[in-house]
């Protein structure tokens, strides 16, 4: 066997729906564009039915529609983002070491970020599951799912069919974990140890599941990767404000309760742009209602996850505002740096870097304009209100390694 060649034999696993055909990639399993739901636009999901034969999962499904254009990030390596979109999105990617009949190894579940709006399973090349699975010995799962005005639209005034309409996207997820929970042993991997973790959006995404009880019985810990909600650092929607944003869009697109049947034919692009002109698609959220509790720095944890471990995390340098240029910091002498953050921290900037020198001093003081307090903040009021409700397994982490990249001088996850 060469170890980095796809195989001419091919894999095929019975699911509880049919049986799937993937690739042998070295000593993994590779199965894509897995699809675990269907939903009509605004609906919930529902499970798909069981087919006959065989089906290939050979390639990637459609990624969710975005609501803005693409654009990588300065530090993006791959392609992944030029994926086909669909608001038929619902599909999942297993990687999976191979295994003798009946082993049973840990499961690791990656939930994209990007806020509620936007990214995909395959946005960064660091999402390709075949590292984890290949070195790490783990199953690797990475899920796509409905976002943005598609999944956060909130019609409730407009029928009882739109009832949970702007919590379809984190429904997805709960019919993703369902699905997981019920397949993933004839992967070879066990369903009694499944971790979740998601960045960004996908941390917030992983607080929603702990919160969520039809979820909590199909993970059994949770990594949240700066992207806690809590007040602070990233936005949480109410759901007055979501049915007044519902308001404004459908005004723009000239739908009223009485022709509301229109909303489903509205092509996206259109649907997004009124949603652009009505709202900032960074306040698309979960929103708190019957299905949703919120999260659990807003509310409360809920008492069916209360024992589960659980990561936050946060980032030195996350969202900074400092402006220099990598070529204005080349040129800075200690003195220069020192002026620079006084001009910074008007106030209270010598007490900050006497401060910062103490907790961090391997690093360069002008790294102490690149902090961020927000996602910290809302990291450390996350993990109070686990340990508040009975967790004994609670951690902060606080990654703040150094790497110079295009003016860049604290590292985000």
């Amino acid at each position: 066997m060469n170890e980095f060649v796809f195989e001419d034999k091919r894999p095929i696993v019975e699911t509880k729906q049919g049986k799937l055909r993937g690739v042998t990639y070295g000593d993994v399993n590779i199965f894509m564009g897995i699809d675990y739901a269907r939903a009509k636009r605004f609906h919930m999901p529902e499970e798909i039915e069981p087919w006959t034969g065989v089906k290939n999962a050979y390639q990637h499904g459609p990624v969710a529609m975005q609501v803005l254009e693409t654009n990588p990030f300065f530090y993006y390596r791959g392609l992944h983002m030029l994926e086909k979109e669909s608001e038929n999105c619902q599909n999942l990617n297993i990687w999976a070491p191979k295994c003798a009949p009946g082993e049973k190894k840990p499961v690791f579940v990656w939930i994209h970020g990007g806020g509620f709006f936007g990214g995909n399973a395959f946005e960064e090349i660091s999402f390709d599951g075949f590292r984890v699975a290949h070195y790490g010995d783990v199953i690797f799962v990475s899920i796509n799912h409905r976002l943005n005005v598609i999944a956060h639209l909130n019609l409730e005034d407009y029928g009882e069919e739109f009832w949970n309409s702007g919590n379809v996207g984190i429904a997805d997820l709960v019919v993703a974990m369902n699905w997981i929970h019920d397949n993933i042993a004839a992967f070879g991997g066990d369903p009694e140890n499944v971790t979740i973790c998601g960045h960004s959006g996908g941390g917030g995404k992983v607080q929603c599941l702990y919160q969520l009880k039809d979820a909590a019985h199909t993970f059994q810990r949770g990594i949240v990767l700066s992207g806690a909600r809590a007040g602070t650092g990233s936005p949480c929607d109410t759901r007055e404000n979501s049915r007044k944003t519902a308001r404004e869009i459908l005004d723009v697109l000239g739908i009223t309760k009485e022709n509301i049947e229109k909303i489903y034919e509205v092509p996206y692009r259109q649907l997004a742009d009124a949603a652009l002109k009505a709202s900032n698609p960074f306040a698309f959220s979960p929103i708190e209602n019957d299905y949703f509790p919120g999260f659990p720095a807003l509310t409360r944890l809920m008492p069916f996850s209360a024992h589960k471990p659980i990561i936050y995390s946060s980032v030195l340098a996350e969202m900074p505002t400092c402006k220099l240029t990598a070529e204005e910091k080349e040129v800075m002498t200690e003195a220069d740096k020192i002026n620079y953050l006084r001009g910074f921290f008007p106030e209270k900037a010598d007490e900050l870097m006497e401060l910062f020198r103490a907790a961090y001093p391997d690093h360069d003081i002008l790294d102490l304009a690149y902090m961020n307090s927000g996602y910290r903040i809302a990291a450390e009021r996350s993990a109070r209100v686990h340990l508040e409700a009975g967790c004994e397994d609670v951690w902060l982490l606080h990654p703040a390694y150094t790497v110079p990249e295009d003016g860049r001088w604290a590292t985000s996850l």
